[in-house]
């Protein structure tokens, strides 16, 4: 199982989206003073108060590396380990077009500077990471196939 690449594809796709879970993903300063970022549990002040929860994107966010661990346990049934690692490649992409819509419509009632974090490009890494993951995982299917034929 660890011997093959799509592990460590799957892996680093969990280990990048557990990481989205902690910290500030996004800093957004409104010109007074006050910092606003959106986190895994909402928009928040400077203090950590929360101040709008984002439960779309907490709920991307929470089942981005839960289904990254599953996929990378169904190693036996290739297929479906396709199917899934396929949702998490689509998930990431949503997570972070959730976040940039929620970014923009902060933006349009609030006037803010935006101050990027690293963490806003973690779904975007998981997302290529993923479709790495899925295209050798097609691989080893393929040449399974081919075996079963020579038989």
């Amino acid at each position: 199982m660890i011997q093959r690449i799509q592990t460590l594809f799957l892996l680093a796709v969990a280990v990048l989206s557990g990481l989205m879970l902690t910290g500030d993903l996004v800093m957004m300063d409104s010109g007074g003073g006050t910092l606003f970022s959106i986190n895994f549990m909402g928009l928040a002040e400077e203090g950590g108060r929360i101040l709008q929860r984002l439960w779309p994107l907490t709920f991307l966010l929470a089942l981005v590396p839960i289904l990254a661990l599953v996929a990378l346990f169904l190693y036996r049934k290739r297929t479906l380990q396709m199917r899934v690692t396929m949702i998490v490649l689509l998930l990431s992409l949503g997570t972070l077009i959730l976040g940039a819509f929620y970014v923009v419509m902060f933006d349009r009632k609030i006037d803010i500077t935006i101050l990027w974090k690293v963490r806003a490009l973690f779904p975007l890494v998981s997302a290529i990471l993923a479709w790495l993951a899925h295209r050798a995982i097609l691989r080893d299917e393929l040449l399974v196939k081919s075996y079963d034929r020579l038989r």
